[in-house]
């Protein structure tokens, strides 16, 4: 080799040593970085220079490259880890809020206030006559009222922030793909031109796994260097286009539903992880809690009437008209086309009728036929069989049911109502309305407390109907699939402290498997302080030696010029 081949070997030394000094360096200030991979100078031997025939010598040493140091099986299930957890942690977020909403083991729970409501009638019928009783019945009739107003409010009210967090998550996912379709277009222009840009790279990974806390997904890497993004079978980004994500919002049985869709094509994302899919699922959740919570405000409104509109209080009424809209007066009083909220049953009701001047009464027994067959009781022919008694009139307004005394002298009432039309109907009820946003005290009998219906036979005495209503919360209910009020309330508290709890342990366990599998990418990708130490040391010491080799050379040339002169 010539003196000028060992200086040339002694410069790539140099500037190898250098450039392997600076990839350290670049490591340690990325040291706190978590998005960044470490990376790594690879060194190969320059090709050998022969001297003569079997006789080969080194030429020295050159940078091949610099290699980032990742593990995309690694990285790869660290995505799916990373989705399952914030899927887990929103879960039990939404859960957890839902369950504050009712607040089951609070002093003031539903629950809670529906026993004092139903206490307050057991003390009645201690004193039917008492009217402070009777004033703190209606008080706390209200109160649950508006408590179950309140709770739904509070449940709509999630609906809806639920609804406005689903747009931002989208909205955050779309402008994720763009960024990875941009560092897609980047990366392979890169790559197209002979180099890989780590920094891309890493950017580029950033990217997917902000997304995958928003959605699943997965990555699919291609020869140009760009990588395709799929949520479930679906492409979000394929090259250097991304796909949006768009929130559609319809009504479902009364209720907001939100659904996901691409927007190049509308059709459904599969978001089965990550927050975007926990709060897809909680909005199922919810959904299915406002269902059970106004099944039971509904049975609490029908069960109660049904007992309470065959009750009479201490004074009898002229008239009496019902809260509840009929659509289709010439339809059975059974049937969907009358758009009643409760449905009755075939049976009778008693209507009876009191002159207060001569203290006399009359029963008569109004058949309500629903049996399916022709000559079904409807709205019309109701009215018609009122309309028979004497001194009654019957009218229809508005689809809404009055009853009459024709003579100021007579009062009406009812009792014996096995077909539950009155309480269909909303005549002479306590509660009025359909669910928990509607329900509420008859304003009726909450300005009149001696209306309050705690006799059964019309005697003031009588503490029949008080007793009934006094055990409604155990009694079994038809509208509540023949359970009592109380195991609803319970079964729907349970299934909301399971799906909390069940939340909690995923959110833990799926944390676990994410931290575990970020140490194993660390431990691959990450900067290692000691390990890049001992780098720089070694790296050092090359660029020592290699300086002193070319010292050395220098000063054979200068001392062989030397002898040459």
């Amino acid at each position: 080799m010539s003196i000028n081949g060992a200086l040339n070997l002694g410069a790539n030394a140099l500037t190898t040593a250098q450039a392997a000094l600076q990839v350290t360096g670049n490591n340690i200030a990325n040291l706190g970085n978590p998005n960044y991979s470490r990376e790594v100078a690879v060194t190969t031997d320059l090709p050998d220079q022969q001297l003569s025939p079997g006789v080969f010598i080194g030429t020295g040493v050159d940078l091949s490259g610099i290699q980032r140091q990742v593990d995309q099986y690694i990285n790869s299930r660290l995505t799916s880890a990373t989705s399952d957890y914030e899927a887990a942690n929103t879960t039990q977020q939404l859960s957890g809020q839902i369950e504050t909403i009712f607040n089951a083991l609070g002093s003031n729970s539903l629950d809670t206030q529906l026993t004092t409501f139903t206490n307050d009638w057991s003390q009645l019928a201690n004193n039917p006559t008492d009217t402070a009783q009777r004033q703190v019945v209606i008080q706390d009739g209200q109160s649950l009222a508006q408590q179950f107003n309140g709770l739904g409010s509070q449940l709509d009210s999630m609906q809806t922030t639920v609804g406005s967090q689903l747009s931002s998550l989208a909205a955050n996912a779309s402008q994720l793909s763009q960024q990875i379709a941009s560092l897609n277009q980047q990366i392979a222009t890169s790559q197209g031109a002979g180099g890989q840009n780590s920094q891309l790279l890493d950017q580029r990974d950033a990217a997917v796994q902000s997304l995958a806390q928003l959605v699943n997904v997965q990555t699919i890497p291609q020869a140009n260097g760009t990588e395709n993004v799929y949520i479930g079978s679906e492409p979000l980004v394929v090259g250097t286009t991304a796909d949006s994500l768009t929130v559609q919002q319809s009504q479902v049985n009364g209720q907001p539903n939100y659904s996901l869709t691409f927007a190049s094509n509308g059709g459904p994302v599969q978001a089965t992880s990550g927050q975007i899919g926990a709060t897809l699922a909680a909005q199922t959740q919810l959904n299915n809690v406002q269902t059970q919570f106004n099944s039971l405000a509904g049975g609490l409104i029908f069960g109660l009437n049904s007992i309470y509109s065959s009750g009479q209080g201490l004074n009898g009424v002229t008239s009496v008209t019902a809260s509840n809209q009929v659509q289709s007066s010439t339809s059975p009083l059974n049937s969907a086309a009358t758009d009643l909220p409760f449905q009755p049953v075939n049976g009778s009701f008693v209507l009876t009728t009191t002159n207060t001047q001569t203290n006399l009464s009359s029963s008569t027994l109004v058949p309500v036929n629903l049996t399916g067959q022709p000559g079904d009781t409807t709205l019309n022919s109701l009215a018609a069989s009122l309309n028979a008694i004497p001194n009654v009139s019957a009218t229809i307004q508005g689809g809404k049911l009055t009853i009459a005394s024709t003579d100021p002298n007579v009062q009406i009432s009812f009792s014996q109502d096995s077909s539950h039309a009155l309480a269909a109907l909303g005549v002479n009820t306590f509660f009025s309305g359909s669910d928990a946003a509607s329900i509420a005290v008859n304003p009726i009998t909450a300005a009149n407390p001696n209306l309050l219906a705690a006799a059964q036979n019309g005697d003031p005495g009588d503490n029949s109907n008080a007793l009934a209503i006094a055990s409604f919360s155990s009694t079994n209910q038809s509208v509540l699939g023949n359970q009592s009020w109380t195991t609803a309330y319970n079964a729907m508290i349970g299934g909301i402290a399971t799906t909390s709890a069940q939340a909690q342990s995923d959110t833990q366990s799926t944390q676990d498997i994410q931290q575990t599998l970020q140490a194993q990418q660390q431990s691959v990708s990450g900067v290692n302080i000691d390990q890049e130490t001992v780098n720089m040391l070694m790296q050092q010491r090359s660029y020592q030696g290699a300086a002193m080799f070319i010292s050395t050379v220098n000063q054979m040339m200068t001392s062989l010029l030397a002898i040459t002169i």
